[in-house]
């Protein structure tokens, strides 16, 4: 990029720092409850606003009240159009296409899927465009055929059309450079410090379920086959005694899937499947579980498991990249086994299980080191670097060797 300031932006300068204004792309609602994306985008947002920018998220169009405003964040409402595929396609569209109208400094792509509108964008030339890469979305089992064809032309774009691209794990980083010859930044996700519990309400999870407080492992997340949570099923099965194990979370376009995990977990009489459970509900399932397990087979940098972590919670993970990443070599309170053994993540849950105050112990220093390394206030100054970076120069910063 070359180092000439821009002139005429449609940023306003507060002392001697410039008001940005950011379009935010790719996540279905705010406030966050649909995943991973959309707690990140949410968290970020704040920062950025708290921080004293304007920052607008294009949310899909749904029925029922919509909020114009959340934590300081502006929020618009575009259509989306069609089935499963394409509401997200359509509602990516039009919210680019309405960023690109509205003027703004930056917008910021969260995922590789809305960078399909992402040359929308490109007919402001003064706007810089961003990605977040949150994971292959294009490398998921769930995806048809045509949508894995669609999707690795999003990958595609999300290489080649955005000024600049952040990668939440060092893995995506490198997977970027390896198959596109495209650096980008390494900005990690980050992790919220847990608040203070929640009050119960009536419709309490573990009444619900049947749960007790630290007799139950842990699973949140979306049913997609690359989670594994059929291996999970499985491996429990072996877990000695009476401890249980639930599983909450939705089908996410994948009902056949969904069914097989119902099967399996009718197998045990442990295992509850909660279905999708938001807010406090999750809170109290969290801080009341005697660990959490993580069995994926994929993951971008998981904002469910450093939730886990702020929770203080003894861990069971696979050897995946990303998880090694946040949590290290296997040890007391974060306990790591071979991607896909189903016999170590049996061996592993038991000694969760049977030896809960030593992992409890090494899972509180984990948790000490997660909540300094993993902080949504560094994220949200980075990405503000990277945005100043961009807002300063006139050549596209397609960076390509070497890594950032």
């Amino acid at each position: 990029m070359a180092g000439t300031e821009i002139s005429g932006t449609t940023s306003r300068r507060t002392g001697d720092k410039r008001v940005m204004r950011i379009a935010m792309i790719g996540q279905q609602g705010l406030p966050a409850r649909h995943g991973g994306v959309e707690r990140a985008v949410e968290e970020l947002a704040a920062r950025l606003v708290e921080r004293g920018h304007e920052v607008t998220v294009f949310n899909q169009w749904q029925p029922g009240p919509k909020a114009r405003q959340h934590r300081g964040i502006r929020v618009r409402h575009v259509p989306a159009f069609g089935g499963k595929h394409l509401r997200n396609l359509t509602q990516s569209l039009l919210g680019t296409l309405a960023a690109t109208l509205g003027r703004y400094d930056v917008v910021h792509f969260h995922a590789l899927g809305p960078c399909l509108a992402s040359p929308v964008a490109r007919l402001r030339p003064r706007t810089r465009l961003v990605v977040t890469l949150q994971g292959r979305d294009d490398q998921r089992a769930k995806w048809s055929r045509p949508a894995q064809v669609v999707l690795a032309a999003a990958a595609w774009m999300s290489a080649n059309v955005p000024h600049a691209g952040i990668a939440v794990s060092k893995q995506l980083q490198r997977e970027f450079v390896e198959e596109f010859g495209r650096d980008t930044t390494h900005i990690p996700n980050g992790v919220t410090v847990t608040p203070q519990a929640a009050p119960v309400e009536a419709d309490d999870p573990l009444q619900r379920f049947g749960l007790e407080p630290g007799r139950y492992l842990l699973n949140v997340g979306r049913l997609v086959p690359e989670k594994a949570i059929d291996h999970l099923l499985v491996a429990f099965r072996d877990v000695p005694g009476d401890v249980r194990l639930a599983i909450v979370g939705g089908s996410s376009h994948t009902a056949e899937y969904t069914e097989r995990l119902r099967s399996l977990a009718a197998e045990d009489p442990r295992i509850v499947l909660t279905g999708p459970i938001y807010g406090a509900g999750t809170d109290r399932l969290f801080r009341n579980a005697l660990g959490y397990v993580m069995p994926s087979l994929l993951e971008g940098l998981p904002l469910a498991l450093l939730e886990a972590i702020s929770y203080g919670l003894p861990l069971v993970v696979s050897d995946i990249e990303p998880h090694l990443e946040i949590v290290g070599d296997s040890g007391p309170g974060h306990r790591v086994f071979a991607t896909g053994d189903l016999e170590q993540l049996t061996k592993q849950m038991t000694t969760l299980v049977n030896e809960p105050a030593a992992e409890q112990a090494g899972a509180y220093g984990l948790r000490d080191e997660v909540l300094v390394d993993y902080s949504w206030d560094a994220v949200a100054a980075r990405t503000e670097a990277l945005y100043r970076t961009l807002l300063t120069s006139r050549r596209h910063p397609a960076a390509r060797r070497g890594g950032a």
